[in-house]
C-alpha cells in the first residue's frame, strides 16, 4: 500500500515538473523581452490585434507576471472602465471571486485565459505585495458603473436621497453601452448627469484614496458630457484614457504601469501609419504617452504569422494570407515565436497586421518598440455575462 502511495506521489510530482518545464519553454521568449527592456521604462504597453486571441493573451499574461516579479511593475491597467475595474479589484481582494473583475470588463476581454492573471494578482496581494488591477478607459465597459457610484454617493451629504436615486437612474441609462449610446445623445439625460456631476465636483473634498478615485470617475463623466466639436470621438476617448493614466501616474508616484489593451490605442505614432484613419489627425493614447513621457513609454505589439481569428459571428476562421511586403512575411518561417526590435531587425517601412489582422503600411520602429510574431494563433475562450448578477458563462469553446 505504501509503495503505491509513494509511486503515485512521485508520478504527480513528475507531471507537475514536466508541465512547468513545458510552460517555461513555451514562454521563453519573454525572458528575452525582459532582458532587453530598458531600465528607464516606467510604462509598458502590450497590444493585441482584436482582444480575442488566446495565444497572444497567454503570452502577455506570462510577460506581465515576469514584469511584476522581476521588474517591480505594480499597476496592471486593462482596457476597461477606470472606475468600474478599480472598484472590482478592491472587491476581488476581499472575496477572491474573479466574477467581481469579470462583471466590470468588456465582454470581448472576458477571457478564460485571463483567469491566471487574476489569481496571480490575488496571491501577490495575499503575500503583502500590493499589485493593482484597474482600467484606463472612459467608456462604460459593463453595467456596474452606476451600482458602484450608488455606493460612493452615500458619502455625499449635500445631496438628498431622492437626488442620489435620480443621479443613479440617469447613470443606469447612459451606461447601457459605450460613448455612442442612444442615451448619451439624449439632451435631457445628458443635462441631468452633467448637473449632478458638476454639483458634486464643486463641493466634494476628497480625503482618502477611495475619494480621489471617485472624484476622477466624476471628472471622466464631466469629460464625456462636455461637448468638444474640435476633436473626433476616437481622439476624445484616447485623450480621456491618457488623463486616467496621468492620474494614476501622479497618484501612485514612482509605481510602474503595465497597459493591456488594443494596439489601436497603444501604438506610439499614428502619423507613421499610412492609412487615412491614422493620417487624419489621429491622436491615440500611445501618441500622447510618447509625446509626454518619451522613452519612459515602451510599446510591444503582437501579430500572428498563421492561425485563426473570430469573424463577426464569433466563428473561428483562418487569418488572411501574408502580404509579401509585410514584416510578418519576412519572418514567416520562424518555428513558433520570435521577438523583433531595433537590435535584430533593421526594417523600417513595411506593412504589418498588428491591428485587426489587417495589413497596414507603417514605419515599424516609430510605431512600436518591439514586435512578437507567433505561429498558429488560436481564438480566445470568451465568456459571456447573461445578467449583471449572474456568474460568467463560456460563450466560445
Amino acid at each position: 500500500m505504501y509503495p503505491f502511495k509513494t509511486i503515485f506521489s512521485t508520478t504527480m510530482t513528475l507531471l507537475v515538473i514536466l508541465s512547468t518545464t513545458a510552460q517555461n519553454k513555451k514562454f521563453k521568449i519573454n525572458e528575452e523581452i525582459i532582458s532587453k527592456l530598458p531600465e528607464k521604462v516606467t510604462i509598458i504597453g502590450l497590444g493585441d490585434p482584436t482582444h480575442q486571441e488566446s495565444t497572444i493573451t497567454e503570452f502577455r499574461v506570462d510577460l506581465i507576471k515576469k514584469l511584476v516579479n522581476e521588474k517591480n511593475f505594480k499597476i496592471i491597467a486593462i482596457e476597461g472602465n477606470m472606475y468600474s475595474l478599480y472598484k472590482a479589484h478592491k472587491e476581488f481582494m476581499h472575496t477572491n471571486d474573479i466574477s467581481n473583475i469579470e462583471r466590470a470588463m468588456y465582454s470581448q476581454l472576458n477571457l478564460r485565459e485571463m483567469e491566471e492573471l487574476y489569481h496571480f494578482v490575488y496571491e501577490k496581494n495575499q503575500k503583502g505585495d500590493s499589485i493593482l488591477i484597474t482600467g484606463f478607459d472612459i467608456n462604460f465597459s459593463s453595467d456596474t458603473f452606476a451600482e458602484k457610484m450608488e455606493d460612493d454617493l452615500k458619502k455625499i451629504d449635500f445631496l438628498s436621497d431622492d437626488e442620489k436615486k435620480d443621479f443613479v437612474k440617469q447613470l443606469e441609462k447612459v451606461q447601457i453601452t459605450n460613448l455612442k449610446a442612444l442615451f448619451r445623445n439624449n439632451k435631457k439625460v445628458k443635462s441631468n448627469v452633467s448637473h449632478y456631476v458638476n454639483l458634486i465636483l464643486s463641493k466634494f473634498q476628497p480625503k482618502t484614496q477611495a475619494d480621489y478615485i471617485f472624484e476622477q470617475a466624476l471628472r471622466n463623466l464631466q469629460f464625456v458630457f462636455t461637448p468638444n466639436v474640435n476633436e473626433s470621438s476616437h481622439n476624445l476617448r484616447d485623450m480621456a484614457m491618457f488623463n486616467n493614466l496621468k492620474f494614476f501616474r501622479e497618484f501612485y508616484a514612482n509605481q510602474k504601469i503595465i497597459l493591456f489593451g488594443s494596439t489601436t490605442h497603444l501604438h506610439k505614432s499614428s502619423q507613421e501609419i499610412y492609412a487615412p484613419f491614422f493620417q487624419n489627425n489621429r491622436k491615440a493614447l500611445g501618441d500622447l504617452l510618447h509625446q509626454n513621457y518619451q522613452d519612459d513609454y515602451y510599446f510591444i505589439a503582437y501579430s500572428g504569422l498563421s492561425g485563426e481569428k473570430y469573424n463577426d459571428f464569433l466563428i473561428p476562421v483562418k487569418i488572411p494570407e501574408l502580404d509579401v511586403n509585410s514584416i510578418e512575411y519576412k519572418y514567416k518561417d520562424v518555428d513558433s515565436v520570435f521577438y523583433l526590435d531595433k537590435s535584430n531587425a533593421s526594417e523600417e517601412k513595411l506593412s504589418s497586421r498588428i491591428m485587426g489582422h489587417s495589413f497596414l503600411e507603417m514605419n515599424i520602429w516609430n510605431v512600436m518598440d518591439g514586435l512578437v510574431l507567433i505561429q498558429n494563433i488560436k481564438t480566445a475562450k470568451i465568456k459571456k455575462r447573461h445578467k449583471s448578477n449572474e456568474r460568467i458563462k463560456i460563450l466560445a469553446e
